[in-house]
This record gives structure tokens, sequence and C-alpha cells, in this order.
């Protein structure tokens, strides 16, 4: 029994002793589990802090490739300029040096800029459209186009003979200026369309998209294509032999010659967007053999899309046009946040506005440079501080041009008539108060092209009538007005002169005109109209005569203008129809002239060519009048178009007491 209890006891130990090496064991491979899930969240939580420095470093290598300054520091709020980009891509031409040159010498937006302003200013009347192509308007590329549209590349501000990068990194010129190869930079995204999001006919256009060789070629092929409404632009690429797209961002662009302006015309091109203008509203792309006629009146003529510093907000007619600052731009932002554009008629109400700080920025007519300015009481916010001002000559011409093809002015010797009659010193000097100087020729007065040695011909009543009558035309009937008898028939000499209604010096002019033209026999209708109804009537030619003004670029290429060739070109610029075989052929010789000495004799035999022919009246190149508020600050004026860019100021109104202005 005994025996018996002792196993028993022993069976109970041993049990026991497994019990709690079974307990023991649970317990180490219960910690040795927690040890490894632990392991494993440690293993886990490094490899997402990797994978986190793996996108960091794609990032900054990104902005390294694209160019983007990756310094500390926020600039208030804006990036900071572009740095030279490594040869992370393959070239092309590696041994071929970049044309173009980064601009190291001005700050865009200075550290002590405010970067939330809103900048007030005159836009006129209401556009005709938005179209980047078919409206060839002065207003659009300054105000619109300037700041919401990009090219390859820009002159530098400050030495505009080099060419500094914007949507291309990288450009080679090869085979003696024949063929430029483009490599676009990656980052560059338009912007997003101003549709209705909440209607799901614009999701299509939902997404990012980014500006690529295919727009290249999409704007190239309109641009080219006869249906589309553009030959002033047309003209620029008609030496073009193609646009070759090598990859997403490369194109080339390849001449048929060599000539002088191929560098303008490739550098400055503004693609636009294929994902916008290559569709209807529904998202459809539009057939290729209608693709210009569509475009002419696509749906989105009425807004504009680009990939600039700035992007398209709204357009409200009668009111305004806003802008407002493209946070997603690739380069350096400017410190002013939104722009807008006020729409109205009536330029009395510029001087009104700027008093009560409603408007920021205008330029004055020479009227109220003599009311506010020369004659300003000395409280006037234009006197006192309140309102800085400063004189620009621009670089621009007014003229009158005549209809060549009209049966009246298509004698050389009438429009010199015309232009003897027409009193251009007295007017500058009584009506435009000095504010501008003479010219004779269709090139800026201060540029090298302009010939100094050719003189404006003065004011002679007697010498016009001499040239009217030897062209024929004499007061047959003793009625007081001109005739001549054309083809068997008697015409008087009557015509009407169109002429932008809402400028009062014009008004004054011509009305003095009217006058002079009376005493010589000849019978002037003026027809003001608004600047929308007037370009149309221009470039349907429905005129005898209007009053217009040419803006000039740095490179002036007269081709678009005075070539033979473009004065039966629908809508193009020479809507004169000025013909002349000797100007044709040195305006061919100067796109194909390098040498600048060279180039300004052929600028000059031009000159002197278009004086004697006379086919405008030319006026004056003007002297603006910029005037901005004391709170817009670091207004500097620029020697390329457009001379007033706000994109280098800012807005500081933190030491006015109020804000009268209400914005």
């Amino acid at each position: 029994m005994n025996k018996n209890f002792t196993l028993e006891v022993i069976k109970v130990l041993l049990l026991f002793f497994f019990v709690l090496l079974m307990g023991i064991n649970i317990l180490q491979l219960n910690n040795m589990e927690n040890r490894l899930i632990l392991s494993a969240s440690k293993i886990e939580s490094i490899l997402e802090t990797n994978k986190q420095t793996m996108i960091s470093i794609e990032k900054l290598n990104s902005k390294i490739q694209s160019g983007v300054s990756v310094k500390n520091g926020s600039n208030n709020g804006t990036e900071d300029k572009k740095t030279p980009q490594p040869e992370a891509r393959k070239w092309l031409h590696p041994e071929v040096k970049n044309y173009l040159v980064e601009e190291k010498d001005f700050v865009l937006t200075p550290p002590e800029a405010k970067t939330d302003g809103v900048i007030v200013r005159y836009y006129g009347t209401d556009p005709k459209g938005f179209n980047p192509l078919t409206v060839n308007d002065a207003n659009l590329s300054e105000c619109i186009k300037n700041y919401a549209s990009e090219s390859f590349a820009t002159h530098h501000r400050n030495n505009p003979s080099l060419w500094r990068p914007m949507l291309a990194e990288r450009v080679e010129i090869t085979d003696d200026y024949k063929e430029y190869t483009i490599y676009l930079r990656k980052d560059v995204k338009w912007h997003k369309p101003a549709v209705d999001w909440s209607n799901p006919r614009y999701d299509w256009l939902k997404g990012d998209h980014y500006v690529t060789s295919k727009d290249v070629k999409f704007t190239i092929d309109l641009i080219l294509n006869p249906q589309v409404e553009c030959a002033s632009k047309r003209n620029y690429y008609q030496d073009l032999e193609y646009c070759k797209v090598l990859d997403d961002y490369t194109v080339i662009f390849r001449w048929k010659t060599k000539t002088y302006n191929s560098i303008n015309f490739t550098l400055g091109l503004e693609p636009i967007p294929e994902f916008v203008y290559g569709y209807d509203e529904y998202g459809k792309p539009y057939p290729k053999e209608n693709l210009g006629l569509k475009f002419n009146e696509h749906w989105y003529n009425m807004k504009f899309v680009g990939c600039g510093a700035y992007e398209f907000v709204s357009y409200e007619p009668g009111v305004a046009i806003k802008l407002k600052r493209n946070e997603e731009y690739y380069d350096e932002k400017p410190a002013i946040k939104e722009l807008v554009w006020l729409i109205y008629g009536d330029t009395v109400q510029n001087v009104l506005k700027m008093k009560s700080k409603e408007l920021d920025f205008i330029g004055l007519t020479s009227t109220q440079y003599r009311e506010e300015i020369l004659n300003g009481k000395a409280d006037s916010p234009f006197k006192n501080g309140q309102i800085h001002h400063q004189k620009f000559l621009v670089s621009s011409y007014s003229y009158i041009g005549w209809n060549a093809d009209n049966f009246i002015f298509s004698d050389k010797r009438v429009r010199k008539a015309m232009t003897y009659a027409f009193n251009r010193k007295l007017l500058l000097e009584n009506v435009f108060l000095g504010l501008g100087e003479l010219t004779s020729g269709p090139f800026f007065v201060k540029a090298p092209a302009y010939d100094q040695n050719i003189k404006p011909y003065d004011f002679n009543l007697e010498t016009a009538k001499t040239l009217l009558s030897e062209a024929g035309w004499k007061d047959i009937d003793n009625d007081g007005i001109l005739e001549k008898n054309i083809k068997g028939e008697v015409k008087e000499f009557e015509f009407s002169l169109l002429s932008f209604g809402r400028s009062a010096e014009w008004k004054a002019a011509i009305n003095i005109y009217k006058e002079d033209l009376l005493k010589l026999g000849i019978k002037m209708n003026i027809q003001t109209l608004d600047w929308a109804v007037m370009q149309k009537r221009m470039e349907d030619r429905e005129f005898d005569a209007y009053t217009g003004s040419w803006t000039l670029p740095w490179e002036q290429d007269p081709y678009q203008i005075w070539h033979s060739s473009q004065a039966d070109q629908p809508k193009s610029s020479n809507r004169i129809g000025f013909r002349n075989k000797e100007v044709d052929k040195l305006i061919e010789e100067l796109r194909s002239t390098f040498e600048q000495e060279q180039r300004i004799k052929l600028y000059h035999k031009i000159h002197a060519i278009i004086h004697e022919e006379e086919p405008y009246t030319f006026f004056y190149s003007s002297m603006a009048v910029y005037t901005w508020q004391d709170y817009v600050k670091r207004v500097m004026l620029s020697k390329l178009r457009p001379h007033a860019d706000s994109s280098p100021w800012y807005i500081d109104k933190s030491g006015m007491a109020t804000d009268s202005g209400g914005k």
C-alpha cells in the first residue's frame, strides 16, 4: 500500500512538473511572439520611413532636374528662382551650348514683398474674345497672355539680346540656324479650365494635364492650317519645313532656310493646350478635316487657358476680367495674388476711380495729364504724393491708314497730299500736349531700324493742293468739293474715316483735320466706333481710312504688315493693301541677314520707300503717363512690351489707416 501511495505521489509530482514546464514554455513562446510582433512593427516603421525618405529624394531630384532652387527659406510664400539644371536628360547635341541663359541679375519677388495683394487696372472696352491665335489685339497680349501664357523662352529684362528659359530648359541651335532642338520642362501643368465643375459635362477635363510636345505640334498645325483665321501669325511660320515630335518633352523645329527671325519665331512660340482646343464642349475630338473651322468658333473662345504665372478666373462683360496667381507655377511666383481688369468705355472715369482708390494703376490721357498734373491743385492726390507718376516713351506709333484698294487712295500723290494736310506738329503740341515724338516711318522712333535722317512731311496745304491736282482732282463744278473723272463717271472726293470713339484727343485731332481737308475741297465723314466693332471693320476691310496704332516688339519683322503677300490674306495686318515689289525683296533679304549693320541698312531702305509711298500718314510715338497708388510698390517700367508689367510689383497697404477702395 505504501508502495502504491509512493507511486501515486511520484505521478502527481511528475504531472505537476510537466504542467509547470508547459506553462514556462507557453510563457516563453508568448514573450517570443510579442518580441516578434514588436520587431515586425519596428521593421515596418523603418520601411515606411525609408519609403518617405525615397519619396522626398525623388521630389528633391525632380526639383533639381526641373531647375527649381531648393534652398532653405520660405521667400514669403514664393519659390526661389530656378537654378541651372544638371544634365539629367540626354541631349541630342551635347557639344552644342545651350542657347538659353539664366537671368541671374533680376529678382522677381524680393523678400520684403507682401504676397497677398490685389491690383486693379483698366482694360478698356469688352474684348472680341480670348482665342489665343485668331484674336490679334494688344490688350489680349499685354493684359492676359503676358500673365497667363508662356513661351519656350523670353528676353532678359535687363539685356534683351539674351534669352532666358521658360517652358524650355534647353535649346540647341544647329545647321546654321536652321534646326532648333527644344527640350521642354517636365513639370509644367496647364491651368484648370474655368468651367462649372459641378456639371458632369466637363468631367472629361478633370485631372492634371502637362505641357508636352503634343501641344507644341498641335499649335503649329493650327497656325499653318489655312482654315484658321490667323494670317498675322501664319506668315511667321511659312518658312518652317517641319515641327517634329521626338518624345513627350523634346521637339525639333526645322526651317527651310537660314532666317534671322527664326530665333524669335521659334523661341517665342506660345503653345496652346490640345486637351481643350482639340475637342468640343462634350469632350469629342474635332475631325481633322474641319478642325480649323471649329477652332475659329471654339466653345472656349470667351475664356482663356494657359500655363503661366496667373490663371484666368472669369470674364463678366462690361464689368471685369479676373486672373489669380497660379500656385502650382513651376518658377518663382509673382507677389501680387490677383489681377483685376475693369471694363468700361469712358476713360474719364479713370481719374475718378484713381482718386477713390477703385483703381491702382492707370495711364493718363493728354487731357487728364494737363488737368491733374500740370494744372492740378496742390492738395490733389496726383500732386501730394498719394499717387505717383512717370512719363515713358512707348514702343509704338500711331497713324492714319489709307485703303490702297479704294480708287481715291490708290494714288501715292493723294496719300502724300493727305499727310501734308495733317498738321502733325500742331496737333502733337496742342492736343496731345507734346507727349510723344513725331514719326515718319514704320519703326519705333528710338530703334536703330528707324532712319533719323528721314523727317516727317511738314504741314503745307499748298503742296497738298498741287499733288491733288497732279493726281487729277479738281473742282470741276465749282461747288468747293474736288471731283475726278473715273472711267467716264465723275466722282467727288468724299470718304469716311473710322476712329476709336473713346479718345477725346483723337476726336479733337480729326475734327481739326476735317476742317483743313475741307479747305482743299475734300469731304471727310467721321465714324467713331467702339473698339470691337472697329476692329472687325478693319479686319473685313470695310473702310476708306482709319486711325490706328501698332505696338512694336524688340525685334521687328516688317513682313506681317508690309509684304505684298499679306495684302490679300483674310484678316491680315496688311489690311490697307500695300504692295511694293522692292519692299518685298528688302523684307525677304532682311529675314536672311544676321549682320547687324547690314540689317540696319535694309531697315533704312524700307523706311525710305514707305515714306515715299505714304501708305500711312505716320503721326507719332506716344509718351505714356503712368500713374499708381502709393501702396503699389516696386513699380518698374520695362523697355520690352508690356512696359507696365506688374509681375515684379507688390501691394503694401500696411501703412494705411483705412482702405477706401474696398479691396
